[in-house]
């Protein structure tokens, strides 16, 4: 896993433009305190040192991602302290080198360096942890997308994994548990977290959900009409014209007649074909 602001081009020119602003930022204030230096310091010392902070927060990524799981929060705060001293010493330490070097001509540059230390200082830690915020975000936000897909490729295996039809369904009634050949089952409804199991003579109450026995029974007899009744092929003996655009399932020998839906109408329409 890369750091986030250089596997994305958009971020890689918000990262670059974000310190161009700083950069700018930085010359016109010191500019504006320190009118007693020169121009060219103040210009070279904001670029190495906001280009070498810029470099240091990219890096920062690494450990962060590899130790983020520290739950300790000693441990956390002393990850984070040793963090901030090592990135501020090659920061600093680099940025004085280099711009010390570039103006070796300015004998001033020393001074100009250590007067604005104290606020560099400040300001790096406001900014560092910006960026530590921004990371965690990063890795929380991969983390929940990753759980998602492996989520969603379990569902998907599921789904795709043969269902074996029920033969009978077990039922409690009076104390007894009951086997039901599902070739005597007319039709389910729906009854909110259950459903009733109609036979000829009786009907029982049983949990799982609708979908559930919509995968688990046999395909070849029963039919979803209605996202309230599923029903068996073998029992149905008319399909009657309600109302405009609405039919009802009547079964045979029994007296009640079954709603169908639009979409339960097509698919039972094909089942009968």
């Amino acid at each position: 896993m890369n750091n986030p602001f250089l596997t994305s081009i958009p971020l890689r020119y918000l990262y670059i433009g974000i310190w161009v602003i700083v950069i700018v930022t930085q010359i016109a204030i010191c500019n504006y305190f320190f009118i007693s230096y020169s121009p060219q310091s103040i210009v070279t010392d904001s670029i190495v040192c906001s280009i070498l902070q810029a470099v240091c927060l990219l890096a920062l990524w690494y450990p962060v991602r590899y130790y983020r799981s520290v739950l300790s929060i000693p441990l956390f705060l002393l990850f984070h302290l040793l963090l901030v001293v090592l990135s501020f010493s090659i920061w600093l330490g680099l940025g004085y080198l280099f711009s010390s070097l570039i103006l070796s001509h300015d004998g001033n540059y020393t001074y100009y360096f250590l007067t604005l230390l104290p606020v560099r200082i400040v300001f790096g830690i406001l900014v560092y942890i910006i960026f530590i915020l921004t990371y965690y975000l990063f890795l929380s936000t991969r983390e929940i997308h990753s759980q998602q897909q492996q989520m969603e490729e379990v569902e998907s295996t599921a789904s795709q994994a043969p269902v074996e039809p029920l033969t009978r369904i077990s039922v409690k009634k009076s104390g007894a548990i009951h086997f039901i050949p599902v070739n005597q089952v007319l039709y389910i409804e729906a009854n909110g977290d259950y459903v009733l199991i109609y036979t000829k003579e009786t009907k029982f109450l049983k949990d799982r959900t609708m979908k559930y026995w919509e995968n688990h029974l046999p395909a070849e007899c029963f039919v979803r009409i209605h996202r309230s009744f599923i029903v068996n092929l073998e029992y149905i003996d008319k399909i009657e014209l309600y109302e405009k655009d609405s039919y009802r399932v009547q079964l045979k020998g029994y007296e009640r007649s079954l709603k169908v839906s639009n979409s339960g109408y097509k698919l039972l329409k094909q089942k009968i074909q």
